[in-house]
């Protein structure tokens, strides 16, 4: 678009610092594989290469750095969203003070009002740990926002899991359970969760087809019970891994390529990873969307 943001040279001015912060996707602190290389780049810099490679409009910069005004650095979640329908974007935004929350859904229409159109009720008296939104080129040239999500906890499951609802101007309709393993003390019960499940033909069902060999490194594994398919998410890849992720999704070459040129400057990072899946007539998995995550 003309006179809009250059995004690849914002990707490349999202340099690393030495007091940035390892969080994964639910703002938890990890220990990075490694320091940071010398021209190390914030994983920042990837959102902003999604919305090259994808093409977004100009506003998404303007969306960014409102957020990130409001919410402060290292605080908002980003995950970019591709499969057939193409691109989207969805932003979280977590206080696990929950009802003693410092910013909830007003601090959002507030901030980017004129930006996003968004006539949803605000529910923050629901005691909610998270929500999120997720915006497509269409919200930026005036398309309402439609639903917001609110997660809140699950007490009395034996692994750390939560619930989603849809927030629309119709109410709220829950949209899935998920629960999160320890990949490596955790293994057997990741693999009796996923199978059950009343989208998969156990008959037929090669566990690889979901457990790629290529995320064994992942420190823990999330599995969703979505209303019309289930989804699995590797939390805290390497930057390899990652590659390899999007590849199977068929993501964006630009922004394949753009990882690929700069693996040594996001190696001190980990990732986190998910994709929804549904099942082909003769039992096969065939993946409908993927998503991967960072933080601004």
């Amino acid at each position: 678009m003309t006179g809009g943001p250059d995004w690849w040279a914002r990707a490349d001015a999202a340099r690393a610092g030495a007091g940035d912060p390892a969080l994964d996707f639910c703002l938890w602190p990890y220990d990075p594989p490694r320091p940071p290389a010398a021209g190390a780049l914030r994983s920042e810099a990837l959102l902003h290469a999604s919305f090259a490679a994808a093409g977004a409009p100009a506003a998404m910069a303007g969306l960014v750095d409102r957020l990130r005004d409001r919410w402060g650095p290292f605080a908002t979640v980003w995950g970019m969203k591709w499969g057939p329908a193409g691109a989207s974007w969805e932003f979280y935004f977590y206080d696990y003070d929950r009802e003693r929350r410092r910013h909830g859904i007003a601090d959002f229409r507030d901030a980017t009002a004129g930006l996003i159109r968004c006539d949803l009720p605000v529910p923050d008296h629901i005691p909610y740990f998270m929500f999120s939104v997720e915006i497509g080129a269409a919200h930026l040239f005036g398309a309402p926002l439609d639903q917001i999500d609110l997660y809140i906890g699950n007490p009395g499951s034996t692994v750390s899991s939560g619930i989603c609802y849809g927030l629309t101007a119709a109410g709220r309709q829950m949209r899935n359970f998920y629960f999160f393993f320890d990949a490596a003390r955790e293994a057997g019960a990741i693999r009796d969760k996923l199978t059950e499940s009343a989208h998969l033909d156990l008959r037929r069902l090669d566990l690889d087809a979901l457990l790629w060999p290529e995320m064994a490194g992942a420190r823990t594994v999330v599995v969703a019970n979505k209303q019309a398919r289930d989804g699995l998410y590797f939390s805290r890849i390497g930057v390899d891994a990652l590659a390899v992720f999007l590849r199977r999704l068929t993501f964006p070459a630009p922004l394949i390529d753009y990882l690929e040129r700069n693996r040594g400057a996001l190696a001190h990072h980990l990732f986190d990873v998910g994709w929804d899946y549904d099942v082909a007539a003769d039992g096969g998995i065939v993946p409908v969307k993927g998503s991967f995550y960072g933080t601004f």
